[in-house]
């Protein structure tokens, strides 16, 4: 193939390239260890009950102790609209060593937080449009990845020190050398490697990060126009959405082939994972489809499209609660008039609650995120500045925490438990 030709079927291009030495340059580091409180000053002991709000318009973060409902801090600085947050996996109580978190925002900024303060402790871009960021299981490397540039950037988790850069170029499904964002990152448990997914070429890559060469070991070709995923309960499957054929295809990630495919209601978003192991149940939400599918997490097969009120995108369930919660970001009966979230009784798969957030605070509602305990639900009211917090069963309204500001995703110290 020509360079010209080659050229010509390159899409999306990136605008721009960063080698490491840009990226470097980029690094702000704020605080040294030695200066880090020896404990948390917000009273939470317990990192995993910390919720970690993104706070979209002003590029920062809100700091919410779940035991109390209550805001105890906000962290300024960690770039225009914070889209993914990653913690240390293995959260302290009452030590020093791992209380901390990373932000990557859309505007391209990987930031470090001490969660015991509070603070920015550093940060660097290695791009704009950054999309997924996750940490190794040894919490000794952050992967970013990015949409503009083609590329994901390995970090040292500690001092973010950018050491390895991996271009995002590979053949799509019509067989095109192509440049590719990359949507999701994921830690493969077990396994000592990151997996990257190419969005645009259909492709999953796994990154072995024992090798200070950060090899790619092994790929998998998948579908067309992939995004988000979530592993099965026991860490064999990765279920990844392709929002192009309105499926999840089945990942192995032992085996590293894709076994199995799950038609949806519309275009998948199952990130950040409604899977009810007990019942052995999945539950995906969708983009732009007033509809959410359920498969059976052992055939793979799916079970049934649930009707949901409106257009929803984000749904979770918890294995100490009886429901998954769902919101719905566009409302088909009217426009104006977002806030809505629901809860599925998976036993009967249907909606067994609707809840009419603008009772407590006016426009859209989003991103359920459930406690640590299960006890609770917060929902994000973007345009109020606010979260709410429901009874996980009952649907009653538990608090509302004002002082938010655009709230959007909201993540739990406890995922650092999670792959």
């Amino acid at each position: 193939m020509s360079d010209q030709l080659a050229a010509s079927t390159v899409r999306p291009p990136s605008f721009r390239e960063m080698g490491l030495e840009e990226i470097a340059d980029s690094r702000e580091m704020r605080l040294e260890e030695r200066t880090l409180p020896a404990a948390p000053r917000h009273g939470v002991t317990d990192l995993r009950d910390l919720l970690v709000v993104a706070e979209r318009r002003p590029g920062s973060v809100s700091l919410v102790d779940t035991t109390r409902h209550e805001r105890v801090g906000r962290v300024d600085g960690v770039g225009r609209a914070p889209h993914s947050i990653v913690f240390h996996r293995q959260l302290p109580e009452n030590a020093r060593e791992g209380a901390y978190a990373y932000v990557q925002s859309r505007q391209g900024w990987v930031s470090k937080l001490d969660l015991f303060g509070g603070e920015l402790v550093g940060r660097i871009r290695a791009g704009t449009s950054g999309r997924a960021i996750t940490i190794s299981s040894d919490s000794a490397f952050l992967i970013a990845g990015y949409y503009n540039p083609n590329h994901a950037v390995i970090l040292d988790a500690d001092t973010l020190e950018p050491l390895h850069r991996i271009p995002a170029h590979a053949v799509d499904p019509d067989g095109q050398s192509i440049a590719s964002r990359i949507c999701t990152v994921r830690d493969v448990p077990g396994e000592r490697c990151f997996l990257l997914v190419l969005k645009d070429a259909g492709t999953v890559w796994f990154v072995e990060y024992d090798d200070p060469e950060f090899p790619i070991v092994d790929e998998i070709d998948v579908g067309r126009v992939l995004h988000d995923g979530v592993f099965s309960p026991d860490d064999r499957y990765f279920y990844l959405a392709s929002q192009a054929e309105d499926c999840l295809y089945v990942l192995d990630v032992r085996q590293r082939e894709v076994v199995g495919r799950v038609p949806t209601a519309g275009p998948p978003h199952p990130s950040p994972g409604a899977l009810d192991e007990r019942r052995g149940l999945g539950i995906t939400g969708t983009v732009m489809t007033d509809a959410v599918t359920a498969w059976d997490l052992e055939t793979g097969e799916p079970i049934a499209d649930i009707r949901i009120p409106g257009h929803g995108m984000f749904c979770t369930a918890h294995p100490d609660s009886e429901y998954v919660w769902g919101d719905v970001i566009f409302d088909d009966t009217d426009r104006d008039n977002d806030g809505v979230i629901y809860q599925i009784d998976p036993d009967e798969l249907v909606v067994s609650t609707v809840i009419d957030t603008t009772e407590w605070a006016d426009g859209r509602s989003l991103h359920p995120e459930f406690t640590r305990d299960g006890d609770h639900v917060y929902v994000s009211c973007w345009d109020a500045g606010t979260l709410l917090v429901f009874d996980s069963s009952t649907g009653a309204l538990t608090a509302a925490i004002d002082g938010v500001e655009t709230p959007t995703g909201t993540f739990l110290g406890d995922r650092a438990t999670e792959p």
